[in-house]
């Protein structure tokens, strides 16, 4: 089915890079802080009536999370896999905001406490899978016809990621019928 709904619509490849700042006064304290790296394919639904014609897309997102390039390990740090899905609506085009909405699965390392209630006990890198919740507002353009570019905040948190706040910029290929 997903073969055939990208044979009929279109579909965008994009490859994003973003980061997670430390704000002490926002999330986390200050202790999470990283880089992201990510592979995203979106393909719209297409509608067959007026009754349906919310430009809707379907995303499915693979990203890797690792902290900044540091010597030093902070409490709390999350390294690994994001592997998520998603909808995303696009308010306009060809430039124009979209607001996204998903979940997935974490699937990596949270760097804490051996024994979580000891003070004294030692750090060292935890497997940390869960769920993910995620949702996002971003703006994205067209460079070419098939070429364009996005930039968005969002939010990922789940019960071994804490919250995070990426700040992604990317570019995309698409092909299809548009």
């Amino acid at each position: 089915m997903s073969g055939a709904v990208a044979a009929w619509g279109q579909t965008t490849l994009s490859i994003n890079g973003a980061t997670a700042p430390a704000v002490a006064w926002l999330f986390n304290e200050g202790l999470w802080r990283g880089m992201l790296a990510g592979v995203e394919v979106r393909t719209v639904i297409p509608h067959q009536s007026v009754l349906f014609s919310l430009p809707l897309e379907i995303s499915a997102t693979v990203d890797y999370f690792r902290p900044t390039a540091s010597t030093v390990a902070l409490a709390d740090d999350y390294r690994g896999w994001i592997i998520r899905g998603a909808l995303v609506w696009q308010a306009a085009n060809p430039v124009g905001v979209y607001l996204r909405l998903g979940g997935g699965v974490s699937v990596g390392e949270r760097y804490r406490r051996e024994v979580a209630w000891d003070s004294a006990s030692a750090y060292r890198w935890f497997p940390a899978r869960s769920f993910v919740a995620s949702w996002g507002m971003g703006i994205q353009g067209k460079i070419t016809r098939h070429l364009g570019w996005n930039a968005e905040a969002e939010i990922l948190t789940g019960d071994e990621l804490g919250l995070l706040l990426p700040l992604r910029i990317g570019i995309h290929y698409r092909w299809g019928t548009e």
